[in-house]
């Protein structure tokens, strides 16, 4: 087997990366949505009233952003 084939066949792509993307991608899409609800809250809001004013949309999408960020960057494809 050449340096080739042997190059080709340990190219493999940790789950980890999958996941952080994942998480950066809705944590992406959260804080647009967190952002978007302090200007035009939704009209049947079943939270509790005191969990409404600390938007948790908001910050659910902060932490995503953060973890998947870090993941996407940790384990990301070619890192040596």
């Amino acid at each position: 087997m050449d340096e080739k084939e042997r190059k080709i066949e340990s190219a493999e792509l940790s789950i980890w990366f999958f996941c952080g993307i994942l998480m950066l991608a809705y944590g992406l899409v959260l804080v647009v949505t967190g952002f978007v609800e302090f200007n035009h809250p939704p009209a049947n809001e079943v939270l509790l009233p005191w969990l409404k004013a600390l938007h948790p949309t908001l910050w659910w999408g902060v932490v995503l952003t953060v973890f998947g960020g870090f993941y996407s960057v940790r384990f990301r494809p070619g890192r040596a």
